[in-house]
């Protein structure tokens, strides 16, 4: 009898993983998870943009015809919205607006996901190493760290942008919208890497004075060996949060630049060049306007949310 409670006992008593619990504590947070469908969602017809544009029957270059009045604007309410164009068509010039925001979102997350791999890869390089060997490594980094955030950003990526692009054109790396992105997602992520890099650097330094590293280096570990097995599993968590939280700005960083003429430029399409084009007509047509920022809003928010939720699951301090 006392066998069968005992064995009864130790079925009910499952041990989880950490990645079990953080799935437990995500599952529970109803926001984040509508958040993460609503990310997925946005993400998967942004890469099916021209398959979804082909079963709709749309483009992004085509300029159609007989959809503009004598004064240039959309014939019928909202924009010209109807079967044929489900978010109606642009004022002046008569695209598609849906086919021009799932482009327009396409090249933003291209964007947004090659910024955010790019400086959460050399934060993630630069603050371990600075981190665990210390010294002066670490002094000349953080110094040149400090003189990077001691530059407004900003201002940076607009007043040298053409330059930049210019001279990438000449050399051939690549061209127009091409050289536009290449300089663009350079100036993010050369601004971009300090932040992360000093929150892993700060980790690492922590962890470098643990029990189980300092065991690893009496054992005679190598620092390669001590870094990819000891160091990295407990630095995966800040990362995967940071990411979470740092796409949703870069989305926005990318309408904003392509918005004040430094980003990407027509014919391609952005959410920052429909609604710099929207704003010449939001007296005569509200819904061009109003429709790109509603989306642009929908996608960031539920990035946010999604970073929010993801955080507060891999917090070993959250409540379970």
């Amino acid at each position: 009898m006392t066998a069968i409670v005992l064995e009864e006992e130790s079925q009910e008593i499952v041990q989880r993983t950490p990645k079990q619990i953080a799935w437990g504590r995500f599952k529970r947070n109803k926001v984040g998870v509508y958040a993460g469908f609503a990310t997925i969602f946005f993400l998967s017809v942004s890469v099916l943009a021209p398959i979804i544009t082909r079963l709709v029957g749309v483009d992004n270059r085509t300029i159609y015809d007989g959809v503009l009045n004598e004064f240039a604007m959309p014939i019928g309410p909202w924009g010209g919205i109807s079967l044929a164009h489900p978010l109606g068509v642009e004022p002046g010039v008569g695209r598609d607006v849906f086919a021009l925001l799932l482009y327009g979102s396409q090249l933003s997350f291209l964007v947004a996901i090659i910024s955010t791999v790019a400086a959460i890869s050399i934060g993630m390089l630069v603050g371990i190493a600075t981190g665990y060997f210390k010294g002066r490594i670490d002094s000349t980094v953080g110094r040149f760290a400090d003189f990077l955030l001691s530059f407004p950003g900003t201002f940076m990526i607009i007043a040298l942008s053409l330059p930049l692009v210019q001279r990438v054109e000449a050399t051939g790396i690549a061209h127009e919208n091409a050289a536009r992105i290449l300089v663009l997602v350079t100036f993010l992520v050369f601004f971009g890497w300090t932040g992360f890099y000093r929150l892993i650097r700060s980790q690492a330094m922590s962890l470098r004075e643990r029990d189980f590293v300092m065991a690893a280096q009496a054992m005679g570990a190598s620092s390669w060996r001590i870094i990819v097995k000891e160091l990295l599993p407990n630095l995966w968590p800040t990362a995967i949060v940071f990411t979470s939280l740092s796409l949703p700005g870069y989305i926005a960083a990318e309408a904003t630049f392509s918005f004040l003429g430094v980003g990407v430029q027509p014919p391609a399409s952005t959410f920052g060049l429909v609604l710099a084009d929207a704003i010449g007509y939001w007296r005569e047509d509200p819904a061009y306007l109003l429709i790109p920022c509603v989306i642009l809003i929908a996608i960031v928010l539920s990035l946010n949310l999604l970073g929010d939720a993801v955080r507060d699951a891999l917090d070993p301090k959250a409540g379970r």
